[in-house]
């Protein structure tokens, strides 16, 4: 009887809690009571989580000395190479403003242009002159005008097979033709000699106009380098009574101990014209000199009365002073 009475006990509990697990599922009564049994085992799970947070701190406390250090110089060696990205963007950022400013300069200048790059320095303290990675394979001569995007730079002086040596307008063997942009004074812009680099306006009178902060402009003289373009502010003047010309410094607007970047203009050089042959009657060369000396001449009558001879006209066409010209246009307006 108590073995049927505890089997019926048991069957009547399985009944209960499938009737509880009902209800709760159905009508959620037993939501307070799970609420507060998880509340009331919460210490049970800590007391439990002990040991693994125990043995996690015990590693951070004694990690090695060597794992520090190595992982210091990892992130020292991340930082290096951050701060070099950085500076690689900084250099970029400079270059590609330096290159707008050498094409918003080369906008304003006739003729082709072409970059170039400096890549050395003359170590010669008599002299100031740099090296071109630009050369004769490019293209490039001497007598090409070197500038930057500020003012001009020199000239190129020798013109080797890849590369190019470049005078700057600060070295004393240098002469510059210059004007004063304000008023168009002429002179000449010489390099100054000594240490600090600079410009000396040479042979200038003392009752010239120019004072200090005129822009001085290339006057295109002898179409070396491009007119109107800058070379050096004025910074000082001295007016000494006692001597007939000025004392006056200048300040060159390139940039000529920073800029690595340089422009190169080819020169306009005046064309040389042709000389047309020179013949007698009986069709043999006859020199310009003889022809010239014969104008006028009794021995030798170049022009009669009625006819100028086509030999005369043509000898003085090319070489001939002004003079015969002058006598060979009468002879023909008389024919």
């Amino acid at each position: 009887m108590k073995g049927a009475s505890l089997e019926y006990r048991l069957i009547g509990y399985v009944v209960l809690s499938i009737l509880l697990m009902f209800a709760d599922r159905q009508f959620d009564y037993m939501d307070r009571v799970r609420f507060t049994v998880a509340y009331l085992t919460t210490p049970v799970y800590w007391v439990a989580d002990i040991p693994a947070r125990t043995s996690s701190w015990m590693d951070d406390v004694f990690v090695s000395h060597r794992d520090l250090i190595e992982e210091n110089a990892e992130l020292r060696q991340q930082l290096l190479f951050a701060q070099r990205e950085l500076q690689l963007l900084a250099g970029l950022a400079s270059e590609n403003n330096r290159l707008r400013e050498l094409q918003a300069a080369a906008q304003g200048i006739q003729g082709e242009v072409e970059t170039a790059e400096i890549i050395n320095v003359s170590n010669d303290p008599g002299s100031r002159r740099v090296l071109i990675n630009k050369g004769v394979h490019d293209g490039v001569r001497e007598g090409y005008a070197v500038l930057d995007a500020h003012g001009l730079m020199g000239q190129v002086v020798e013109a080797l097979p890849f590369t190019s040596w470049v005078m700057l307008i600060t070295d004393s063997r240098h002469g510059t033709p210059v004007q004063v942009n304000r008023n168009g004074e002429r002179a000449i812009a010489r390099g100054q000699r000594g240490q600090v680099p600079g410009l000396v306006l040479e042979f200038v009178p003392d009752t010239a106009d120019i004072q200090i902060g005129d822009l001085l402009v290339s006057s295109g003289l002898g179409q070396r380098f491009p007119k109107d373009y800058p070379v050096a502010e004025v910074t000082d003047v001295v007016h000494d009574p006692g001597q007939a010309f000025a004392i006056i410094s200048a300040r060159p607007m390139a940039q000529l101990d920073r800029t690595r970047l340089v422009m190169l203009v080819e020169p306009e050089l005046p064309e040389t014209p042709e000389r047309l042959p020179d013949t007698q009657s009986d069709g043999e060369p006859q020199p310009v000199e003889e022809v010239s000396a014969g104008i006028g001449s009794e021995e030798n009558p170049a022009v009669s009365d009625n006819e100028a001879s086509p030999d005369v006209v043509e000898a003085t066409a090319g070489e001939a002073s002004d003079t015969a010209v002058e006598t060979v246009n009468d002879a023909a307006g008389e024919q």
